[in-house]
């Protein structure tokens, strides 16, 4: 019987390198004791990813030594980086030797520079200014970093930048913009300092603000966008200001799954009034975009306000996605939704996990109805919602004690003449007997409605 080949190192060492591109650096080290290919190869890696979670300093201490020596040895094989990552907890003793390893990067023409500087202390990394003068840098991600006095960057093939729990004016943006010509993508996460993002005069296409984060208890702020070039926006996270769109014609697809402060009892009245009329005018900005995103806390706004005609802005969406629960506390923000916009073709639901994952694994019990206030309900939904509805997806769906969702879908199929497809894709993770009584008592509820719709189609899937 033939000894069985060692078909892993026949590989050409591209491949090789492309495979070790997806480990630690400490585990790339480690394979130099596989065999006597395996030596040296590590000393050629292109992509460098250094981890270290552990936060006890002495811990930290070795991990910073390992990177040194690491780099030592890397600089006479290493030409060319596509990738330089680190993820450690930073301390502020440690800022001669990450400036090293930035220097270190810039000099072999890193691609792709990521710096996760967790840190519990405020300590912050000012960026060198060597790396605000790049032109090979395509892609970073910088956390708990600082712009410190710079007067422009330069960055002639960046085209992604991510910038996490970083402060800074409005005058960074607009020398990012201004000195990154290609740059198409822009995220800010859980960053603080701004009041205006002014991305006019370059060409992102995408905006992602995920979370403001309150450094000093700011009061009636506003938060102004003005982004003439994207695409896609999307606002997520807590965000406690007024948000204010300005000259956003090219987006075609938005994303609202932020939210805001829970207001006090006595504050109720005026908070969602006032924060509905943001909404509002926002949409307002939005009047042309398609495809729509809405979080839970978006939804309980509109469940709040009166006036019919404060989702008219939205009247061009034809797609619209929903990422919450199917419940009493937004249900009226669902209905009214789907009263207004008169050319959505496809609702995809994303139900958000419950409170209490025990109660997502109960069977439904429902007999057909809905209770509101006590009085028995046979619709959940009212008539003219969902006139040109085609399409249906529903997310992350479970029976629940309550069986809300499964006559929320019912009601969807006997007012919605025009529906084609419904699909129903059942959380994973879910107790095969739990799951199979829950299908059999869906399957008879909406197989009901269906016979009584034109042409719809029910599909089951595994999520």
């Amino acid at each position: 019987m033939g000894v069985a080949s060692d078909r892993l190192s026949s590989l050409p060492n591209s491949i090789l390198f492309h495979i070790l591109s997806f480990l630690p650096f400490d585990d790339v080290v480690r394979t130099s004791r596989l065999c006597r290919q395996w030596r040296t190869l590590w000393s050629f890696s292109s992509t460098l990813n250094f981890i270290h979670r552990s936060k006890d300093f002495f811990s930290v201490r070795k991990f910073v030594s390992f990177v040194d020596k690491s780099l030592i040895n890397l600089h006479r094989n290493c030409n060319c980086l596509l990738k330089f990552h680190v993820d450690f907890p930073f301390k502020r003793c440690f800022t001669s030797d990450v400036t090293v390893w930035v220097l270190f990067a810039i000099t072999h023409q890193v691609k792709e520079l990521n710096l996760v500087l967790s840190n519990d202390d405020g300590d912050c990394y000012n960026l060198p200014k060597r790396l605000l003068f790049n032109p090979f840098l395509r892609k970073a991600n910088w956390v708990s970093c600082r712009f410190y006095r710079f007067p422009a960057v330069r960055w002639d093939s960046l085209r992604e930048l991510r910038i996490g729990s970083m402060g800074f004016g409005d005058d960074i943006v607009r020398k990012i913009v201004a000195g990154s010509p290609c740059l198409d993508l822009l995220e800010l996460d859980n960053c603080w300092g701004f009041r205006c993002l002014d991305l006019f005069g370059g060409k992102v296409s995408k905006l992602v603000v995920n979370g403001y984060k309150e450094v000093n208890k700011f009061l009636d702020l506003e938060l102004e966008i003005k982004a003439p070039c994207v695409k896609v926006l999307e606002l997520k996270g807590c965000i406690r200001m007024n948000i204010k769109l300005n000259n956003v014609r090219n987006c075609v697809s938005v994303k609202f799954d932020f939210h805001s402060n829970n207001p006090k009892d006595e504050e109720c009245d005026y908070f969602y009034e006032h924060q509905g009329v943001m909404l509002m005018a926002m949409f307002e900005s939005l009047i042309h975009v398609k495809d729509v995103m809405l979080g839970t806390w978006c939804i309980e706004v509109m469940a709040f306000l009166d006036s019919p005609w404060v989702l008219f802005p939205m009247i061009g969406c034809e797609c619209l996605t929903l990422h919450t629960p199917i419940q009493k506390r937004y249900l009226p923000g669902i209905i009214r939704l789907l009263q207004n916009l008169l050319k959505l073709q496809t609702l995809i639901i994303h139900m958000a996990l419950p409170y209490f994952e025990f109660e997502a694994c109960l069977i439904p019990d429902v007999n057909d109805v809905y209770f509101v206030e006590g009085k028995l309900q046979l619709s959940v939904l009212p008539q003219g919602c969902g006139h040109q509805l085609k399409k249906i997806i529903v997310c992350g769906f479970e029976g629940t004690q309550s069986g809300l969702e499964v006559l929320f879908l019912r009601d969807l199929l006997l007012i919605s003449a025009n529906i084609e497809m419904m699909v129903i894709k059942w959380k994973s993770g879910l107790r095969n007997l739990i799951r199979d009584a829950s299908v059999e008592f869906v399957t008879k509820t909406l197989s009901n409605a269906r016979k009584r719709s034109k042409k719809a189609v029910v599909l089951f899937r595994n999520s």
